[in-house]
Protein backbone atom coordinates (compact mmCIF):
# COMPACT_ATOMS: atom_id res chain seq x y z
CA UNK A 1 0.00 0.00 0.00
CA UNK A 2 1.52 3.63 -1.21
CA UNK A 3 1.13 6.49 1.34
CA UNK A 4 -0.97 9.26 -0.23
CA UNK A 5 0.50 12.04 -0.47
CA UNK A 6 -1.93 13.95 1.12
CA UNK A 7 -1.56 12.11 4.28
CA UNK A 8 2.48 13.27 4.04
CA UNK A 9 1.46 16.90 3.12
CA UNK A 10 -0.82 16.83 6.68
CA UNK A 11 2.10 14.89 8.60
CA UNK A 12 4.80 17.60 7.65
CA UNK A 13 2.25 20.62 8.85
CA UNK A 14 1.43 18.83 12.15
CA UNK A 15 5.20 18.70 12.86
CA UNK A 16 5.80 22.04 11.53
CA UNK A 17 3.32 23.45 13.54
CA UNK A 18 4.48 21.19 16.74
CA UNK A 19 7.62 23.24 16.46
CA UNK A 20 6.82 26.87 16.42
CA UNK A 21 7.80 29.35 14.84
CA UNK A 22 10.55 30.55 17.27
CA UNK A 23 9.40 33.86 17.56
CA UNK A 24 9.75 35.44 21.07
CA UNK A 25 8.32 38.51 22.56
CA UNK A 26 11.54 40.28 24.05
CA UNK A 27 9.96 41.42 27.04
CA UNK A 28 7.99 37.66 28.11
CA UNK A 29 11.36 36.28 27.92
CA UNK A 30 13.60 34.97 31.38
CA UNK A 31 16.65 37.31 31.69
CA UNK A 32 20.21 36.68 32.67
CA UNK A 33 21.06 40.46 32.61
CA UNK A 34 20.61 41.85 36.53
CA UNK A 35 18.49 45.22 34.77
CA UNK A 36 16.52 43.56 33.04
CA UNK A 37 14.11 41.91 35.79
CA UNK A 38 10.42 41.94 35.31
CA UNK A 39 8.54 44.81 37.34
CA UNK A 40 11.79 46.93 38.39
CA UNK A 41 11.59 50.57 37.94
CA UNK A 42 13.84 52.76 34.92
CA UNK A 43 13.65 56.18 34.76
CA UNK A 44 15.21 57.98 31.46
CA UNK A 45 17.31 61.16 31.79
CA UNK A 46 16.72 63.87 29.13
CA UNK A 47 18.74 63.58 26.33
CA UNK A 48 21.87 65.75 26.04
CA UNK A 49 21.89 67.59 22.35
CA UNK A 50 25.23 68.32 21.29
CA UNK A 51 24.29 68.80 17.98
CA UNK A 52 23.15 72.16 16.00
CA UNK A 53 19.55 70.54 15.63
CA UNK A 54 17.19 71.97 17.65
CA UNK A 55 14.55 69.71 19.48
CA UNK A 56 16.31 66.35 18.34
CA UNK A 57 16.79 65.25 22.19
CA UNK A 58 13.12 65.51 22.79
CA UNK A 59 12.55 63.00 19.52
CA UNK A 60 14.70 60.95 20.91
CA UNK A 61 13.64 60.96 24.21
CA UNK A 62 10.37 60.16 23.26
CA UNK A 63 10.95 57.67 21.27
CA UNK A 64 12.74 55.79 23.49
CA UNK A 65 10.13 56.35 26.16
CA UNK A 66 7.17 54.92 24.14
CA UNK A 67 9.53 51.88 23.49
CA UNK A 68 10.03 51.14 26.99
CA UNK A 69 6.36 51.41 28.19
CA UNK A 70 5.48 49.47 24.71
CA UNK A 71 7.75 46.64 25.27
CA UNK A 72 9.96 46.13 28.24
CA UNK A 73 9.73 44.41 31.53
CA UNK A 74 10.26 48.00 33.24
CA UNK A 75 8.24 50.11 35.37
CA UNK A 76 8.38 53.98 33.69
CA UNK A 77 9.06 56.52 35.95
CA UNK A 78 9.02 60.51 35.74
CA UNK A 79 11.96 62.63 36.13
CA UNK A 80 13.28 63.28 39.77
CA UNK A 81 11.53 60.33 40.78
CA UNK A 82 13.78 57.48 42.42
CA UNK A 83 14.04 54.53 40.18
CA UNK A 84 16.14 50.69 39.83
CA UNK A 85 17.93 52.07 36.87
CA UNK A 86 18.74 55.41 35.11
CA UNK A 87 19.08 55.38 30.95
CA UNK A 88 20.97 58.59 30.11
CA UNK A 89 22.01 59.50 26.39
CA UNK A 90 23.79 62.06 24.32
CA UNK A 91 23.10 63.27 20.68
CA UNK A 92 26.68 63.65 19.49
CA UNK A 93 26.22 64.25 15.68
CA UNK A 94 23.72 65.43 12.89
CA UNK A 95 24.65 65.61 9.48
CA UNK A 96 22.51 66.46 6.81
CA UNK A 97 24.13 66.08 3.26
CA UNK A 98 22.66 66.10 -0.10
CA UNK A 99 23.91 62.44 -2.12
CA UNK A 100 21.66 63.17 -5.17
CA UNK A 101 21.92 66.65 -7.46
CA UNK A 102 19.05 67.75 -10.27
CA UNK A 103 21.90 69.72 -12.53
CA UNK A 104 20.64 73.19 -13.25
CA UNK A 105 19.91 74.75 -16.71
CA UNK A 106 21.81 76.19 -18.88
CA UNK A 107 19.98 79.27 -19.29
CA UNK A 108 20.99 80.76 -16.15
CA UNK A 109 24.57 81.07 -15.28
CA UNK A 110 23.95 80.92 -11.34
CA UNK A 111 21.74 77.56 -12.10
CA UNK A 112 24.17 75.16 -10.25
CA UNK A 113 21.39 72.59 -9.62
CA UNK A 114 19.78 71.51 -6.44
CA UNK A 115 19.60 68.48 -3.86
CA UNK A 116 17.17 65.98 -5.35
CA UNK A 117 18.53 62.99 -2.79
CA UNK A 118 20.06 63.97 1.10
CA UNK A 119 20.59 62.16 3.73
CA UNK A 120 20.22 61.98 7.37
CA UNK A 121 22.17 60.38 9.77
CA UNK A 122 22.09 60.65 13.83
CA UNK A 123 25.12 59.44 16.10
CA UNK A 124 24.24 58.68 19.74
CA UNK A 125 25.31 57.26 22.95
CA UNK A 126 23.52 55.39 25.79
CA UNK A 127 24.60 55.16 29.06
CA UNK A 128 22.60 52.97 31.72
CA UNK A 129 23.82 53.43 35.13
CA UNK A 130 22.67 51.87 38.53
CA UNK A 131 20.08 54.28 39.91
CA UNK A 132 20.99 53.53 43.39
CA UNK A 133 24.88 53.98 43.11
CA UNK A 134 25.18 56.02 39.88
CA UNK A 135 27.71 53.49 38.48
CA UNK A 136 27.47 52.73 34.55
CA UNK A 137 26.34 49.34 34.24
CA UNK A 138 26.13 49.32 30.31
CA UNK A 139 27.53 51.54 27.98
CA UNK A 140 27.00 51.84 24.44
CA UNK A 141 28.77 54.39 22.19
CA UNK A 142 28.58 56.01 18.78
CA UNK A 143 25.06 54.14 17.59
CA UNK A 144 24.81 55.19 13.96
CA UNK A 145 21.25 55.68 12.34
CA UNK A 146 20.64 57.37 8.93
CA UNK A 147 18.33 57.46 6.39
CA UNK A 148 17.60 59.25 2.82
CA UNK A 149 14.62 61.04 1.29
CA UNK A 150 14.10 62.45 -2.14
CA UNK A 151 13.77 66.21 -1.98
CA UNK A 152 10.15 67.60 -3.32
CA UNK A 153 11.10 70.67 -5.32
CA UNK A 154 8.46 72.32 -3.70
CA UNK A 155 10.49 73.96 -1.04
CA UNK A 156 7.59 74.04 1.55
CA UNK A 157 7.84 70.49 2.14
CA UNK A 158 11.26 70.14 2.88
CA UNK A 159 11.23 71.09 6.28
CA UNK A 160 8.57 68.46 7.17
CA UNK A 161 9.90 65.05 4.77
CA UNK A 162 13.22 66.25 7.38
CA UNK A 163 11.08 65.65 10.52
CA UNK A 164 9.48 62.28 9.26
CA UNK A 165 13.19 61.34 8.75
CA UNK A 166 14.29 62.35 11.94
CA UNK A 167 11.09 60.81 13.60
CA UNK A 168 11.94 57.36 11.87
CA UNK A 169 15.49 57.41 12.68
CA UNK A 170 14.54 58.03 16.64
CA UNK A 171 11.99 55.31 16.57
CA UNK A 172 15.11 52.82 14.78
CA UNK A 173 17.22 53.59 17.73
CA UNK A 174 14.89 53.27 20.41
CA UNK A 175 13.62 49.96 18.94
CA UNK A 176 17.31 48.97 17.89
CA UNK A 177 19.04 50.06 21.51
CA UNK A 178 16.15 48.48 23.59
CA UNK A 179 16.20 45.27 21.84
CA UNK A 180 20.03 45.00 22.47
CA UNK A 181 19.74 46.14 25.98
CA UNK A 182 17.05 43.10 26.21
CA UNK A 183 18.84 40.30 24.88
CA UNK A 184 22.25 41.34 26.98
CA UNK A 185 24.04 42.00 24.28
CA UNK A 186 27.43 43.17 25.24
Amino acid sequence: MKPSPFGAYLLLVVCLSATGCGYHRLDRQQRTAAWAKQGETIRLARFRNLTPRLGLEDRFTKALENRVVAASPWRLVAQGEPSRWVLQGTLESYVSRPIGLTLGNDRAKASAGSASRVEVAVVASVDLLDGQTGVVVLSRRGLTFSNQYRVDQNFASFDSRELQVLESLADDFAESFLTQLLEGID
